[in-house]
């Protein structure tokens, strides 16, 4: 982690980086959009109220049971990479990827504030369903920042997890892909810099 930030930090303080080059130490994590915010599901008046913090599954319907809702501190780990940082030098995989806190929603959305410098963006937010058996699919937009406050990418992570059966960890895979700034070019063709890995996040409770 602190290779990536050490990198980060220096290209934020020379102004005649390339925008490909000032996403190097922002890689992941970022600011996001593409997903609606809110936690619970709105009560109605007259109606019975609604359960909040459950999952909807990919029939729609509410899944009370799911066990990923809650506040995670979650430790990225790179085991492969494609072009990151852009036109390099590459680190050795494996390699610390990124830290955050992550928050899952019982709405079906997830908020995630990465321990990154916020002048280039480090919240985002993402959507995910329940896959069952513990399991669930996460997907992210988000949006990188230059110095100036100027558009320098989009991301996009998706990820598997799997929660342990006491509920206090889970463990998965995630895919990182780079993107030029422009929505239109998400997912279109070959991404400029791909990262895959391992997560391992563990539950941050009240008590």
């Amino acid at each position: 982690m602190n290779q990536i930030l050490g990198v980060t930090l220096k290209m934020l303080r020379n102004a005649r980086c390339s925008a490909p080059a000032v996403l190097v130490g922002l890689g992941l994590l970022l600011t996001a959009t593409g997903a609606k915010a809110g936690c619970a599901v709105p009560y109605k008046a007259g109606a019975a109220p609604a359960i909040p913090f459950v999952s909807p599954n990919a029939d729609g319907e509410w899944n009370e049971h799911a066990t990923i809702v809650g506040l995670w501190h979650v430790i990225y780990t790179a085991t492969y990479d494609e072009n990151f940082p852009p036109g390099g030098p590459y680190p050795t995989t494996p390699f610390p990827f990124l830290e955050s806190f992550k928050t899952w929603h019982g709405d079906g959305t997830e908020f995630e504030n990465a321990f990154l410098p916020p002048v280039g963006g480090n919240i985002c937010f993402g959507v995910w369903k329940d896959l069952g058996d513990h399991r669930v699919k996460l997907h992210h937009i988000g949006l990188m920042f230059n110095p100036d406050g100027s558009l320098s990418s989009i991301f996009t992570v998706d990820e598997t997890d799997t929660v342990a059966s006491d509920g206090k960890t889970y463990t998965g895979m995630f895919d990182f892909k780079l993107w030029p700034p422009s929505y239109d070019a998400v997912g279109v063709g070959t991404p400029i810099a791909e990262v895959k890995g391992t997560t391992a996040a563990t539950r941050i409770a009240v008590d």
